[in-house]
């Protein structure tokens, strides 16, 4: 008897002196994943607000899209709306490591978030099965313009809060026109959009069966800065001598020309720019188009040209020029330009409205025609 109460008595004082340490013990067991957990909801919940249901996904995958269940059949995702004033989000694990997607509310999801530590609203989602990548994951939003000992924010891999725009996250459905359709949002700056699609990175390249571009538009040019050009020769109903060398000019407006990089490997591979004077720093194309006729109303095939030529030299006097050797034979042609930034990504410009940043003119060859 004696024996059993020393065992009980034991027991008890064991028990008492253990209980202390194991909350500390387990979560000290637990936090790696813990932490790690809320900042994968948090990841997966900003690039759910870059899905739609046409977005692509791998048969099986969970989502949340536009606030509901999303699960992916196929290749495509069927939404399942969430009830009792619920919402879909992506939720930290507990007990392992890992996420849930399921119907809450905003208020727990964000509660369970911040319980792991993790940073983060928790107010948005993606797919479960989509790993974030480890410089984009949840507490590196916003983080700040540095990465480990590097403080140069153009060589940071996370993203600065400064340069956030929050009017991403509206679709611009507040007041809409009739047949408008909502924009694409994003908490982040679409800087992982390129992981939504089953395009290739360009990575500088031009990729002909199409690619996803993952670099910043860059300076847009004011309205007092948009560059606007001018055929001289040929103009607009020209006729001119078939087989025989002739001179394009253009006359080129707030553009500052004669700047262009290797299309081979930095097509579209940068930003936007601007000199001094708010002008974009670019260069012009011109491109010769052969027509069935003056009256052909059938669009014509873009892979199909008699004349291309990339205007590198700098303007002189306002007036681009490129010479066509040996001329065109005899036909009816359009003459185009097409206005490029350095990059050689089209112009772009303050506002939506605004007249044609390029010309172009319609002409004839053929023999006794004037090539000046």
């Amino acid at each position: 008897m004696k024996f059993f109460a020393c065992l009980v008595v034991l027991a008890y004082i064991l028990t008492v002196s253990a209980s202390p340490l194991l909350p500390g013990y387990f979560h000290r067991r637990a936090s790696g994943f813990v932490l790690q957990n809320g900042e994968d909801a948090i990841a997966l919940n900003q690039k759910f607000k870059t899905l739609s249901v046409n977005s692509s996904c791998k048969s099986g995958e969970k989502a949340c899209i536009n606030d509901q269940l999303a699960q992916c059949v196929g290749s495509k995702f069927s939404v399942t709306s969430c009830g009792g004033g619920t919402v879909c989000r992506a939720l930290p694990l507990v007990n392992s490591p890992g996420t849930n997607v399921t119907c809450t509310t905003d208020a727990d999801a964000k509660t369970r978030i911040a319980a792991t530590g993790a940073t983060g609203s928790g107010n948005s989602s993606s797919s479960s099965s989509a790993k974030p990548p480890a410089n984009t994951s949840g507490n590196n939003f916003g983080a700040g313009n540095g990465s480990g000992n590097n403080n140069d924010p153009q060589k940071s891999l996370t993203l600065d809060k400064k340069v956030i725009a929050t009017g991403f996250q509206n679709d611009g459905q507040d007041a809409p026109d009739p047949g408008q359709v909502k924009s694409l949002t994003s908490p982040n700056n679409f800087i992982n959009f390129c992981l939504t699609t089953k395009k290739p990175i360009g990575n500088g390249k031009q990729v002909q069966t199409g690619s996803c571009n993952p670099a910043p538009m860059g300076i847009i040019a004011a309205t007092t800065n948009m560059p606007s050009s001018k055929f001289v020769f040929p103009a607009n109903n020209a006729v001119i001598d078939a087989k025989k060398t002739f001179t394009i000019k253009m006359a080129i407006n707030h553009l500052d020309s004669g700047n262009f990089v290797n299309a081979a490997n930095n097509y579209f591979a940068a930003p936007q720019q601007v000199n001094d004077q708010g002008d974009i720093i670019g260069h012009s194309h011109v491109v010769i188009e052969k027509l069935t006729s003056l009256s052909q109303t059938k669009p014509t095939d873009p892979t199909k040209f008699a004349f291309f030529k990339g205007l590198n030299e700098a303007a002189v006097n306002g007036i681009i020029s490129a010479d066509v050797t040996g001329g065109l034979a005899e036909g009816v042609y359009r003459l185009a330009s097409i206005n490029s930034a350095a990059n050689h990504q089209p112009v772009l410009v303050a506002v939506a409205q605004h007249g044609t940043l390029d010309d172009m003119v319609y002409f004839t060859v053929k023999s006794g025609g004037k090539n000046n």
